[in-house]
């Protein structure tokens, strides 16, 4: 959440920065803002809503040291006095922040001379540095050590002097042609640079135009390595009106090109597994959740004890560890706060650790010892489709080899991917649904999972308050709220339990319910039909029509599927 840029060079660092605030866009779409240096004066300007606002007052404006900021909102309200950069009472230095500063209210209460013009925390940093003895990195290191909470900062004073300081929160740092940038992702420098620096927590650094100059939390100066840039597949090549439309094309050639790179199985093989392996355990937010469900019953299926659990209920939990277990974190950008957080915890109790992710060079990527790529290149939409299949078809994978039996699945499997159908739900389906009230969806086993899935899709960018139940659960509380206002969509994939499944359709309907049934078995309910593959690899064609009715529904409502209010791609704060 929020994305950070800044570059100085002989160049326009102003456009070097706008342009790497309209990648970071993803990371927050609230506001945005950039300072610069313009005849030896500290200027800021910033704007209220998407990048494009800010790009229109931004224009011809030449600076070659800048930097920039895109929001998420976390403390205060979207306005623009709450947008970043936050200047010092004495106006002499410029911040930037990406992470939340968990103590700045008592903070704030020690700088009682200073007259506030945001309700955010990120105004008490900047404050905070500029009450501190020293040259711009001094005081940004001391007052790094009063800050409880997370933090990746740009700090830029009047004299164009630039400084950087990490905690938790990711920031990475390159050589740029004529320059240098530093971002929160790096896919922002994927054209620009061949390599980067990666700033870990609690180093500090500053660049000017002689390089880049790196130092531990005592300012101690220290010597990094550099990192090789591992550039995204570029799968982009179908591009519809919308990112989310886009990605959801994607899915077939997506998953194609990682089996490709699984093919050979060296990936698992390199994986380096406890010595009395027990149990997998996966832990996950939102969406990478759901993948991290079916993972678990992939295991299952196999004879290993597999649980998922929420990254934020895990970390704060009683959770009992088992030095034999596998640990796999699962996250599309492998910069989620609270899975990279529990990732942190085990890995300090020596747990065996593995990141399945999306984003080559991420943090979690760093922290665990193991890694599984998903090969989905990159996903730009808030709501993640083609990379949540991704994820369930690299652990569906992993599960055949840790069975013994990828080479003999490998014929079906390729069979599933030259047939893989992008399943879209038509427009009468579509406004049928959009009339009801209530909108419940429903499924057993690995068909729940789906459902909880495809009723995150619809909340995430339609804002209608759907959920998600076990269908076995519906007599227990749920039937009171099904009426004929209410649609109920259920899924059905699994054979052993579709009688079962089909008795809670008909108590739907005993209760003038709607349903649409979502399925691969032929019924007397109105239907959307799914081909009929391998049982384990249903979940990744079930869910293709909820992404679809999921977008539909939001363009119906003349909302933006790649921006939905209140969200962002990468939750880099808990």
């Amino acid at each position: 959440m929020c994305g950070i840029c800044a570059c100085i060079g002989n160049l326009n660092a102003v456009k070097y920065v706008l342009d790497g605030l309209k990648i970071l866009e993803y990371r927050g779409y609230d506001s945005a803002g950039i300072s610069y240096i313009e005849n030896k004066e500290l200027k800021t300007i910033k704007s209220v809503g998407e990048i494009c606002n800010l790009e229109k007052k931004v224009k011809g404006i030449f600076s070659n040291v800048a930097i920039g900021h895109t929001r998420w909102a976390t403390h205060g309200s979207v306005t623009e006095d709450n947008a970043h950069p936050h200047l010092s009472f004495n106006k002499g230095i410029a911040i930037v922040h990406n992470g939340i500063v968990e103590n700045y209210k008592d903070l704030k209460d020690k700088l009682n001379n200073v007259k506030w013009h945001s309700q955010t925390d990120t105004e008490v940093f900047v404050n905070l540095v500029a009450e501190k003895e020293g040259d711009l990195l001094e005081k940004l290191i001391n007052a790094s050590k009063e800050i409880s909470g997370s933090f990746a900062v740009a700090l830029l004073d009047k004299d164009g002097n630039i400084v950087f300081g990490k905690r938790e929160s990711p920031l990475y740092i390159a050589h740029i042609n004529n320059g240098v940038m530093a971002v929160s992702d790096t896919y922002v420098l994927c054209d620009l640079a061949e390599d980067f620096y990666t700033l870990n927590d609690n180093e500090f650094a500053k660049i000017n135009g002689n390089g880049i100059f790196f130092y531990d939390k005592n300012g101690k100066k220290i010597i990094k390595n550099k990192e090789k840039m591992q550039n995204f597949n570029k799968n982009n090549e179908i591009f519809e009106k919308t990112h989310m439309k886009s990605e959801i094309l994607e899915t077939k050639k997506v998953l194609i090109e990682t089996f490709k790179n699984y093919k050979n199985e060296l990936l698992f093989s390199s994986i380096k597994l406890p010595k009395k392996f027990e149990e997998i355990e996966l832990i996950a937010c939102g969406t990478a959740y759901h993948s991290a469900l079916q993972g678990a019953e992939y295991f299952k299926k196999i004879g290993i004890p597999s649980h998922a659990y929420i990254a934020s209920e895990f970390r704060y939990g009683n959770e009992i560890l088992n030095k034999n277990a596998l640990y796999i974190f699962v996250s599309q950008s492998g910069e989620t706060a609270d899975t990279i957080a529990c990732a942190k915890m085990l890995k300090e109790k020596n747990m065996t650790c593995l990141a399945l992710t999306n984003t080559p060079n991420s943090y979690l990527n760093k922290i665990c010892e193991n890694v599984l790529p998903t090969f989905a290149g990159k996903e730009i939409a808030v709501a993640s489709t083609k990379a949540y299949s991704c994820q369930v078809f690299v652990l569906y994978l992993f599960s055949l080899y840790l069975s013994g039996k990828f080479k003999e699945s490998e014929k079906e499997i390729l069979d599933f991917l030259k047939n893989f159908p992008l399943l879209d739900i038509n427009n009468g389906l579509v406004d049928k649904i959009s009339n009801f009230e209530k909108i419940f969806f429903i499924g057993r086993g690995q068909d729940y999972i789906t459902a909880l899935e495809g009723s995150l899709k619809l909340k995430e960018i339609t804002y209608i308050n759907s959920f998600a139940i076990a269908s076995g659960e519906l007599k227990h509380g749920t039937l009171a709220l099904i009426d004929k206002k209410s649609i109920v969509i259920a899924i059905c994939t699994e054979e052993k339990i579709k009688e079962k499944l089909f008795s809670n359709i008909e108590e739907v309907k005993a209760r003038e319910g709607s349903v649409l049934l979502i399925s691969n078995f032929p019924s007397s309910f109105e239907s959307l039909i799914l081909p009929t593959f391998p049982t384990a690899l249903m979940p990744i064609i079930s869910i293709i029509p909820l992404q679809f009715l999921a977008l539909h529904m939001c363009e119906k409502l003349g909302y933006n599927p790649d921006k939905p209010k209140n969200l962002a791609k990468s939750v880099t704060v808990e």
